[in-house]
């Protein structure tokens, strides 16, 4: 008997993206099989594709059998494109945006050529698709409740640990991005600073040795000691709300309960968390670098100097991490 077609089983229809536009599009974190058919519609009709490393996104293209016209945002590289990219959308051309995996702009380059293309008067669209920290979420069988997304910590040790310590106090679970080559150090800086909350890691996730487990926090060094090469890979961690906080801020009940709940005496508000903002790991690596040897005004100009990037406000962005020591 044959089966009954179904209807969103169906081989996507062509799309027309707007002229002159910038689509925003999410790659794979992993598999590539998690890549939708309208990113790649996105990306075919696009007539440059600004991406981080060219070497990595050519496994994508490849994929797609397309050799797009591209353009590098790569560390220090996302202003210099910009009037690249601007020039294609007032040629009315399409443009598309993509990292080397995940949504552009997360813990990625990307804000910048958004924002750019957004004050000229050009269409930003997103193609939603895969997000490391969305996806974590989803497997870690955490109460609903406010998120903080912080993406990566700090470079140093002693900013890492205060930077940390001010997040932990928020009534929210905390998303975090690390390194292996940094993911020791901040295993043991939450076994310290939070021995028992619980928190979800996943490692390599969507790929072929993808892992993941839900433990306290002191339990996370051990854990990554217990096999060879688990201190390998990409990291996502997921640290959970304190329950008494879930629990005073967020009712698992009915709507009428909830509603109620408004009502009710407010509860404290959240300890401030400084906010830093989402410059790439490189520029905050090197900023903390000189800040560490001279004031922020002369490190802001020997980073710019050193970058030869006039787009990103040096020297907020010393004050800020300057603050979270």
């Amino acid at each position: 008997m044959n089966n009954p077609q179904v209807p969103f089983l169906d081989a996507p229809k062509p799309q027309q993206f707007p002229d002159a536009s910038l689509l925003v599009v999410a790659t794979p974190i992993g598999n590539l099989s998690d890549f939708s058919p309208r990113a790649a519609l996105a990306l075919k009709a696009a007539s440059l594709i600004a991406c981080e490393d060219s070497r990595v996104s050519r496994k994508l293209f490849d994929m797609l059998g397309i050799r797009p016209k591209l353009l590098s945002i790569e560390q220090h590289r996302e202003v210099q494109a910009i009037p690249q990219v601007l020039a294609q959308l007032q040629a009315g051309n399409t443009c598309a945006l993509i990292s080397d995996a995940g949504t552009p702009a997360i813990s990625d380059p990307g804000y910048r050529v958004v924002r750019a293309t957004r004050e000229a008067g050009f269409p930003v669209i997103a193609i939603p698709g895969p997000s490391a920290f969305v996806a974590l979420l989803s497997i870690s069988g955490f109460a609903a409740g406010p998120i903080w997304f912080e993406g990566f910590l700090p470079q140093r040790e002693q900013a890492a640990s205060s930077r940390l310590s001010a997040l932990l106090a928020l009534r929210a679970h905390l998303a975090l991005y690390e390194a292996p080559h940094r993911i020791t150090k901040t295993a043991q800086l939450l076994a310290k600073l939070a021995p028992t909350r619980q928190l979800c890691l996943g490692r390599e996730l969507t790929k072929r040795f993808e892992e993941s487990a839900v433990m306290a926090a002191q339990e996370l060094p051990a854990w990554l000691e217990a096999q060879n090469n688990r201190d390998r890979g990409e990291f996502s961690l997921l640290i959970a709300n304190e329950p008494s906080a879930v629990a005073a801020g967020w009712h698992e009940t009915s709507p009428e309960a909830n509603q109620d709940s408004k009502t009710a005496q407010p509860h404290e508000a959240p300890d401030p968390v400084q906010m830093v903002p989402a410059y790439p790991i490189q520029g905050r690596e090197l900023l903390e670098a000189l800040l560490s040897a001279m004031p922020p005004a002369q490190a802001a100009r020997l980073a710019q100097r050193l970058t030869k990037d006039r787009g990103t406000d040096w020297y907020q962005m010393a004050l800020a991490l300057k603050a979270v020591k």
